[in-house]
Parts: C-alpha cells; sequence; structure tokens
C-alpha cells in the first residue's frame, strides 16, 4: 500500500455503472449461507505505529480506484438479473486498535477481524484495519470480498497509476462514463440468461456423450500417483464462523534452500507443509489418520515450463494453473520432497494441457436456484483437505504505508469448504506463508503452534508473527 493524493479518476465517475460477470452472484450467495467467508486479503507488518489519520487516508486512496475497490454492488430489482457495479468513491470506516498489544494479542485480533463477514451489496465489501504491537510494529490487515476479484488482480488494480482500464482478476468489464442499467436492461438479461441456461443444457448433454475418455497417464520414475480416498471423511467437523490464522516470514534463499536439501522446490515445500498441517488437525479431532490428504493447489509458474495450454484451461493468468495433488496420510512427514514434487509437475503439466471441461455445465447452472449451486459447489469442495497456493510475485504498491517500511507482507485466502488454506507471497528477498483455518474444522487447535512445529521439522529459522 502506498498512500498517495486522494484525486478520483475523472474518466471514470462516481456512480458509473458496469455489468458483474457471470456467476458473480453465486459468490455472494455463498458469503449468506451459513458460515462461508468468500474473502481475501493481505497483511502488512510495518515499522512505527501507524496512526488512525494515515489509516483513513489509504482508505480514502483505495476508495478511488474504481478497478479496485472503489465500487459496490448495486442490487438488482428483478429476481434472477444480472446485478451490476457502481462506481462509489466512498471508503468503509478504518477500524484502528491502538494496545500496545502482545503477540497473542494481536493474533487474537487478527483472528477476529478475519471472521469479520463481507457483502458489497448490503454493507461494507472491504475492510482496513490496523493494530499496534508491543515491539513498536503496526500490523495493517486488508480483507477483501471474493467479488472484487482476486488477490493479485485487486493488488494491481488498487496501485498509485494512472491507467484506470479493467485489470484481469477485477471487474473484467470496462466502466463507460455515465453508463447506467435501467429495468430494460435487467429484462434483457433475465432474458439471456434463460437462453443461455437452456442452450447450456443441450450442450452438456451432447458434449458429455461426445467427450473422449481422459488419456492414461505414461508411468513416470519413483512411487506412482496417489489415487484419492473413496467417500467423504465422516470425521470432518461442520465448517464454523470463526478463523484462526499463523503467520511466518523466512528469508527466500532459505526456504529455497530447505525444499532444494529434499529434492524440492518452493511450492513443494508449501503443499508439503499444508499436507501436515491437515495430518496435524486429524489427530486433533480423533480422525482417520491413514486417509490420503488431498490439496487443490492454484500455483502461479511463471517461467516454469508447464507445456502448451489450451483455451480454457483455468487459472486468471497465461501462467496461473489450478490443480490437485494427493499426498500419503499418516504422521507429519518431513523427508524427501521428490515425489510429490514429480506428482505436482505432472498434475500441473496434465492440468495445463487439459482441454475445456463440459461447456454446457457452466449455462446449465443458470436455470438452478443460486442457493442450490452454492449448495452442490460446497459439497464438490469436500473432495479436498486443504489448499495450498502461490498467486504469484507482490506487486510493488504493497511496499509501504507512508513513511512506514514494512517488515514482511503476505496474501491472505480464506478456507470455503475446506480446513484450511496456506497461501505463500514472495518479494525478492522473502517468502510469507499466512495459514487461515476453519476453527470448526480443526476443532479449535492451536495453527500458530503448529507451524512452529513445522519449522523446526523443516530447519527454517522461527519468525511467526
Amino acid at each position: 500500500m502506498v498512500t498517495v493524493p486522494a484525486a478520483p479518476h475523472a474518466a471514470v465517475p462516481a456512480g458509473t455503472e458496469a455489468p458483474l460477470v457471470d456467476h458473480a452472484s453465486l459468490v455472494l450467495r455463498a458469503g449468506r449461507l451459513g458460515p462461508v467467508l468468500p474473502h481475501m486479503g493481505w497483511i502488512l507488518r510495518v515499522s512505527g505505529h501507524v496512526p488512525r489519520d494515515l489509516l483513513a487516508a489509504e482508505a480514502v486512496r483505495l476508495a478511488r480506484r474504481p478497478y479496485g475497490l472503489g465500487r459496490r454492488v448495486r442490487p438488482r430489482r428483478i429476481p434472477g438479473a444480472r446485478r451490476h457495479w457502481r462506481v462509489d468513491p466512498t471508503p468503509p470506516p478504518v477500524a484502528l486498535r491502538e494496545g500496545p498489544l502482545t503477540p497473542a494479542a494481536v493474533r487474537r485480533w487478527l483472528d477476529e477481524e478475519l471472521a469479520r463477514p463481507l457483502d458489497p451489496e448490503r454493507g461494507d465489501g472491504w475492510r482496513l484495519s490496523a493494530a499496534h504491537a508491543d515491539d513498536g510494529d503496526s500490523v495493517v490487515l486488508l480483507v477483501v470480498h471474493h467479488l472484487y476479484g482476486t488477490v493479485a488482480g485487486a493488488l494491481r488494480a488498487s496501485a498509485p497509476h494512472d491507467d484506470p482500464a479493467p485489470w484481469h482478476g477485477t471487474t473484467e468489464a470496462r466502466f463507460v462514463p455515465g453508463a447506467r442499467f435501467g429495468l430494460r436492461h435487467e429484462l434483457d438479461a433475465l432474458g439471456e440468461r434463460l437462453q443461455l441456461g437452456l442452450g447450456g443444457a443441450a450442450r452438456a448433454a451432447r458434449d458429455a456423450l461426445r467427450r473422449p475418455p481422459a488419456p492414461t497417464p505414461a508411468p513416470g520414475p519413483g512411487p506412482a500417483p496417489l489415487r484419492p480416498a473413496a467417500g467423504r471423511d465422516r470425521t470432518r467437523r461442520r465448517p464454523a464462523p470463526g478463523r484462526s490464522a499463523a503467520i511466518l516470514t523466512c528469508p527466500a534463499d532459505e526456504w529455497d534452500a530447505a525444499a532444494a536439501a529434499r529434492g524440492g522446490t518452493g511450492n513443494t515445500l508449501l503443499a508439503a507443509l499444508t499436507a501436515n498441517l491437515v495430518r496435524r488437525g486429524r489427530v486433533a479431532r480423533g480422525g482417520d489418520v491413514g486417509r490420503p490428504v488431498r490439496l487443490v493447489l492454484p500455483i502461479d509458474l511463471g517461467d516454469d515450463a508447464v507445456g502448451a495450454r489450451r483455451e480454457g484451461a483455468s487459472g486468471p493468468r497465461a501462467t496461473m494453473v489450478t490443480a490437485s495433488v494427493v499426498l500419503p496420510g499418516g504422521a507429519p512427514h518431513h523427508g524427501d520432497l521428490a515425489p510429490a514434487r514429480r506428482w505436482m509437475k505432472a498434475a500441473f503439466a496434465a492440468e495445463a494441457a487439459t482441454a475445456p471441461p463440459v461447456r454446457g455445465v457452466g449455462d446449465l447452472t443458470r436455470l438452478l436456484p443460486e442457493a442450490l449451486t452454492v449448495r452442490v459447489a460446497e459439497r464438490a469442495a469436500l473432495a479436498f483437505d486443504a489448499c495450498a497456493t502461490n498467486p504469484g510475485a507482490l506487486p510493488a504498491s504493497v511496499a509501504c504505508l507512508g513513511d512506514h517500511r514494512p517488515r514482511a507482507v503476505a496474501a491472505l485466502g480464506f478456507p470455503i469448504g475446506l480446513d484450511l488454506i496456506a497461501a505463500l507471497s514472495r518479494t525478492p528477498e522473502q517468502v510469507s506463508v499466512a495459514v487461515v483455518a476453519d476453527a470448526g474444522r480443526i476443532g479449535g487447535a492451536d495453527v500458530h503452534a503448529w507451524l512452529g512445529d513445522e519449522l523446526a521439522a523443516w530447519g527454517l529459522p522461527d519468525r511467526r508473527w
């Protein structure tokens, strides 16, 4: 975050509207059903105690970026019609816990902040808060509803640049100055939804019959990839509204060296650490310890070669690949990473070359009630235990907050139907890993202590926040 004069974009005046992307209503509805929090964010640890006026100035600056956070959702008037973004440069109130707070008190404050629901249609879509630590630092937290896009997209669109164009991972649509969407536009959108839904049902049936079977991968060296366990894990507890977080910061060269010493990469080490937290959670709740661990992996591979990508492969950018991997169950594992590295590389390469899924399914869901579609998606998420994500290098826009220089910065993900999510953030000098767990799924266990045990086992310095 960089505090600069907060002048709005003259090219995009307040009140201008743009349509939401398809299925955005599902993200809103998900946050209103039970304990699901479809959020994301980033957190900084900066030197010095940040004053309230500086925090408020940063909120004003963020609210002046229409493709960043300077927008909110306009309620629809016709059920089933498409919602719209409306440019709104009014920031939500900031929150400051002055303290000074002990490390344990800072962690309790963080857990409380992460559990606050957001709603960009009925309330605030984002929240900027900070706490003063007793070591002289400030912890600055920005939590954003996922309707605003991805962490990488929102960060870049919130940067103090002069280009007001839409960004990948934000609106995916352009604000046309003065554009408004009245009742006729909502009726047209409803008709389009019905037309696409009926067409999607026909395509889904036709494509399902024509879809060729998936090719069987050729066997490679080392142990064969594991298969997911059959059936659901009946020992998993129900999701809860509470969130439990733990954050570490490590010199980038030490993180990479620890991974390389065991035959892995930084992403392999992230996946292994995440799997170990799942294993510890099973022990804590008396679950099926031997059950394989299934992870979903949204990873920005950068310049890594993953084979030719076809149009429609998942991921908001050409280098972003979402795959899955199955790792062994049992006790936490801190040894050879080479098998996991091979399995992950094969999964990334397979996903990058995979043809798009059945084309009609997405359109078919337009005919279903939103609540039903959300429930189906939640049940699909139960097939995974956790998420290990690396959204790529953080942009320079999070480099400072006024005169307060950051000692560390981390991206945050939120578990949706999962036990936990671990997000890796990288700068040239540092690697940060932020773990956010569903407090109900882990039974109120101490994730901060688990992370300390993991650091010791991997031979990494204990630099937990």
